[in-house]
């Protein structure tokens, strides 16, 4: 019989987890956006790409920053640099599914999430739908992204992407 992976966590990771999770998409859809880096390990890795790229190994995406240094540039860019049509994001997010746990104790899993965007007229849209593809680490009690690659459904983003997925 074959083990689920999620077995291999103990509750409190697990609850981790599921912190780590929503607490990300409510720093995003409440502004917060320079907690955002936090969320990630110093060397943590953020992409952003088409389920079709990511399914043909393209390395190309739609945005990337390799490590928290580049987030927190991109935070300061988004609130200091870069002039754009003021929105903001609700997330849905489905349970994460642990994938598989590495004998180092990183966590591979998935999250599905929907993404809606309100533009400063009122108009809602569904801006983005897919999944994360994380690696999840422990640092003392907290769970942080080593790795988050954001799979979009589709390759197709109606509008500059500013604010992080």
């Amino acid at each position: 019989m074959n083990m689920d992976p999620a077995d291999q966590l103990t509750p409190a990771q697990r609850a981790a987890i599921d912190r780590l999770m929503v607490d990300y998409v409510h720093a995003i859809d409440e502004g917060e956006y320079e907690r955002w880096p936090g969320f990630f390990t110093e060397d943590g890795h953020y992409q952003v790409t088409g389920r079709d790229n990511h399914a043909r190994g393209w390395v190309a995406g739609m945005l990337l920053c390799d490590n928290r240094d580049m987030m927190i540039d991109r935070v300061y860019s988004l609130r200091q640099v870069n002039v754009w049509e003021p929105h903001a994001y609700r997330h849905v997010i489905g349970p994460t599914r642990v994938l598989a746990v590495d004998a180092d104790g990183t966590v591979h899993a998935q999250t599905n999430y929907l993404c809606v965007r309100t533009m400063h007229d009122g108009e809602q849209r569904l801006f983005s739908s897919g999944r994360y593809l994380d690696r999840i680490v422990f640092e003392a009690e907290a769970a942080r992204l080593r790795r988050r690659d954001v799979i979009a459904d589709s390759n197709r983003i109606d509008t500059l992407l500013v604010i992080p997925l």
